[in-house]
């Protein structure tokens, strides 16, 4: 998908989008995920460019200063 304007939570960021078989994997600037103040775990409303609302789980988070990893998914596995 490349670098697209991303509404998530409510907020509207640019970052590079990868979609994957179950979610998405997305490239955020480390300034602008720190300001959206989310983790891992929470559930959040995601649309991208020419498409409607879809919610996911945070799964992953991975800082790599300048950047961070998000990997979201539209299920999580329960423990056990």
């Amino acid at each position: 998908m490349g670098s697209v304007l991303v509404a998530l939570n409510g907020a509207e960021v640019w970052a590079y989008v990868v979609e994957t078989d179950d979610g998405l994997r997305v490239r955020f600037d480390l300034d602008d995920w720190q300001w959206m103040d989310l983790g891992q775990g929470q559930r959040v409303p995601v649309r991208l460019p020419g498409k409607g609302d879809v919610w996911l789980f945070i799964t992953n988070v991975t800082e790599l200063p300048p950047i961070v990893w998000v990997m979201m998914a539209r299920r999580i596995r329960a423990a056990g």
